[in-house]
Parts: C-alpha cells; structure tokens; sequence
C-alpha cells in the first residue's frame, strides 16, 4: 500500500458582509467572544457569521410559556433563552397595546 504524503488543502476567502469586498482584517473579539472584522473597503466592523435571532414562531411559542405560567428561570432551561430577551419582548409587546382611558 502506498501513502501519498502531499497534504489537501482547502482556502477559504471571506467577505465583506455589506460590500463584498475580500479586502478584510480580523479586530480581536467583541463581548460574545466572536471575532468582528474590519472592511478596508468600506470601513464597517462586523461578525462574518452572527449568531442567529429568534423567528416569530420561536418568539410566540416562548411567549405562550410564559403566560401560561412559565418562570423566567424556567424559559432559559427549557428553551435557552435568557430572562432579559424575554423581558425585552415583553415590553415591546405591552408598548403595542391601546391606551386604555
């Protein structure tokens, strides 16, 4: 049996997530711990990959939890969503309703 020693090697060029440009540089890492790049072509700091947002129906559905009695400690460990995203929703929510004179 004969091994063949040359190595395979993939390169993968990223982009600029708002002009497209490959004309990036990596700038530490931001509270998360990702690492935000910085454009040289257009000059904007951000994540190549952020982390991904609740849908409607995940927001709904967490929600509905919570008002049929859910605890907040109770969300996070059962959809892993923290107290202060729920909290946040929350108000938004009450800030679209009437005015009740």
């Amino acid at each position: 049996m004969v091994y063949d020693r040359r190595m395979i090697q993939n390169t993968i060029t990223y982009h600029g997530r708002v002009c497209g440009s490959p004309n990036i540089v990596r700038n530490g890492t931001n509270k998360c711990g990702q690492a935000p790049y910085h454009c040289k072509a257009c000059g904007v700091y951000r994540v190549l990959e952020p982390v991904p947002t609740y849908t409607e129906a995940q927001k709904q559905t967490i929600l509905n939890a919570y008002k049929k009695r859910a605890s907040l400690r109770g969300l996070y460990r059962i959809f892993g969503v923290a107290r202060q995203t729920v909290m946040r929703w929350l108000k938004a929510r009450v800030q679209r309703l009437p005015d009740i004179y």
